[in-house]
This record gives C-alpha cells, sequence and structure tokens, in this order.
C-alpha cells in the first residue's frame, strides 16, 4: 500500500460521511503511466471548497476556498511522513467544518 492507495481508502471510507454533511466528493486517481501517479479530491460545501493533488513522491498541492471567502495554496514535500499527511487531511476535514477522528 502507498500514499495514494491511504488517500484513496480515507476518502472513500468518509465519503457518506462527507454526503451525509451536504459535502459534494470528486475523486481522480492517475491510470496511465505518467512519471508520478497522483490522486487527486475536491471536497465542496456552498462556497467552502478543498482541492487536494498528492503524487506518489509525497509532494502535494492544496487549494482551499473557506466560508469567509479567504483562498489559500500550500505546498508540501514530504506527505509520505503519517504526521504531516495526518495533518493536512485533518486541516480539509476542519475546513469543511466536519469532526473526524
Amino acid at each position: 500500500m502507498n500514499i495514494l492507495d491511504c488517500i484513496e481508502i480515507w476518502i472513500f471510507s468518509l465519503r457518506s460521511v462527507f454526503e451525509g454533511a451536504d459535502i459534494v466528493v470528486h475523486f481522480d486517481r492517475t491510470i496511465d503511466q505518467r512519471p508520478k501517479a497522483a490522486v487527486y479530491f475536491n471536497l465542496r460545501r456552498g462556497e467552502t471548497e478543498a482541492d487536494l493533488v498528492v503524487w506518489e513522491s509525497g509532494e502535494g498541492e492544496l487549494s482551499t476556498i473557506e466560508s469567509d471567502g479567504t483562498t489559500k495554496q500550500e505546498h508540501f514535500d514530504n506527505l509520505l511522513d503519517i504526521k504531516e499527511l495526518t495533518a493536512v487531511l485533518s486541516r480539509v476535514a476542519k475546513i469543511m467544518r466536519l469532526a473526524v477522528s
């Protein structure tokens, strides 16, 4: 299991929770032979939105639009570190105003 599998499992295990909270979920994963495979998801609730792209190298990009209109883009170099990955996924859940433990 790699980081892409972990994120796919995370998003699909919480999909019904997200959708039950009126959060629209879009998920995609590269299936071709790109040099760096990736997963992408978008979560949206009203005007609040989070886009996360993670490459198998552990690099990632998080773009967010929060309920107050604040936008932010962040780059991550080491999401292979479980603490860093957990922090990013927890931040996404917080932005969506979802309590996930």
